[in-house]
């Protein structure tokens, strides 16, 4: 996990009804209280780079700015609430700031206002923000109805560690050792081609990112058609991507990571924390003969997967080559992420309407770079994007627009006619 004070989690939430300053800025001292790991420090040995240890600080206030937003010609408080949540994506923050969570409130009038949240991603992931939300909310709820919240006490963050150590020594970590080492043996890094020789010395500040979208409509026949098959979305996703990366390079057998929550125990479902891991799935597909094959065996091979998590660290012990990927500047290895739509019953409000900010289109966020990532998720309103993170100075828009488009062709296809054969390259 990065250091940089640009690895960061930002949330922009428009709060719209009545709104008490006093009572959010205690809900977000009382989380901060309640979540250790928003009020944490790692300290590093400078010598060599590793972690040294963790320092968990006192209940601690949050910083929770105020300011009054004026109305600006030409630009309506939609725009100006995007603006916000760009501008806050800009920010940075050193993991050595303590409580990790810096708050401002913008206001447009008593009743409409925009709340911005960081933290540094060290503390922070996609499951914690849910987290954090809801714990805003009933801490809030609480204050001003002077009914005590019902939340679960969080187990600690810095417990994960222990428990982690105790569970790599049990019979389970064992079995999922043997599980990963006949997997992965002879496995590779699944590769994409570049358009230019990828030069780590030369790239750009930053990569880029293609989106593209997939109707609320779309998404429903997608689900509905994998569901009958005992599938999810993601096992079509998978699916998909095999016979696209088939006919674009070849490759039948395919090492894909894949980011999953990293909490293997329910203990920690209520904590605050970057718990995040990396899963190995290898999907070796050259005797699969329908989409319908290609999609069960993408369900086994991420089930299996999961079902055997270990932390990506002690799968490296075994296979520490495994990431190295090819040395071909001419191919770079390719990742996927899939990020759920938040709970719909999950009670994240505390007045009228309280809506995350949504972006038009996503940004790039990985601080790995040299990669493609394959990021799908679902946003407000509906809607479910792909996006597709790559290095410009290597590959072509276009490409990347194109393999998006036939991809996308590929999970229709797979929606329609899951019996269909596919034609390989």
């Amino acid at each position: 996990m990065s250091r940089s004070p640009r690895h960061i989690v930002a949330l922009a939430l428009r709060i719209k009804g009545e709104l008490s300053v006093d009572a959010l800025r205690g809900a977000l001292d009382e989380v901060v209280e309640r979540q250790e790991a928003l009020r944490t420090r790692v300290h590093y040995d400078e010598a060599d780079g590793t972690r040294g240890f963790l320092e968990v600080l006192p209940a601690m206030p949050v910083p929770l700015a105020v300011h009054d937003v004026p109305e600006t010609p030409g630009r309506s408080r939609d725009d100006i609430a995007l603006d916000l949540l760009d501008a806050l994506n800009q920010e940075s923050m050193s993991y050595l700031d303590a409580p990790s969570l810096r708050a401002t409130l913008h206001r447009f009038d008593d009743h409409d206002a925009v709340l911005t949240l960081l933290s540094h991603h060290l503390f922070n992931d996609g499951w914690s923000v849910g987290v954090l939300r809801r714990e805003i909310a009933a801490c809030y709820r609480a204050r001003v109805t002077g009914v005590p919240h019902a939340l679960p006490t969080p187990r600690p963050f810095h417990e994960f560690a222990a428990w982690e150590e105790e569970f790599l020594r049990s019979e389970r970590a064992e079995s999922a050792r043997r599980y990963w080492k006949d997997k992965l043996a002879g496995a590779e890094m699944c590769t994409l081609p570049t358009d230019r020789p990828y030069d780590p010395a030369t790239h750009g500040p930053s990569s880029a990112v293609r989106n593209l979208t997939i109707d609320p409509g779309t998404l429903a026949k997608i689900t509905e058609s994998a569901a009958r098959h005992r599938c999810s979305v993601w096992h079509v996703f998978l699916a998909a991507y095999m016979v696209l990366t088939e006919k674009i390079s070849g490759q039948s057998d395919l090492t894909l990571l894949t980011v999953n929550s990293g909490r293997p125990s329910r203990d920690f479902y209520n904590t605050i924390g970057f718990f995040s891991n990396l899963v190995p799935v290898r999907l070796e597909f050259d005797d699969c003969t329908t989409f319908l094959d290609l999609m069960l065996r993408a369900r086994k091979a991420s089930t299996d997967a999961q079902q055997n998590q270990l932390p990506l660290e002690s799968i490296l012990e075994m296979y520490p080559h495994l990431l190295n990927g090819s040395g071909d500047p001419m191919a770079l290895p390719s990742g996927f992420n899939y990020i759920g739509s938040p709970a719909e019953h999950e009670d994240t409000g505390f007045t009228t309407s309280v809506e995350p900010v949504t972006a038009p289109a996503e940004q790039p966020a990985s601080f790995r770079r040299g990669v493609f990532i394959w990021t799908f998720l679902a946003v407000p309103g509906g809607d479910f994007r792909c996006v597709v993170e790559y290095e410009p100075e290597a590959v072509d828009a276009a490409t990347v627009d194109r393999w998006g488009a036939e991809f996308l062709d590929l999970v229709l296809a797979m929606t329609d006619e899951p019996d269909q054969v596919w034609n390989r390259r």
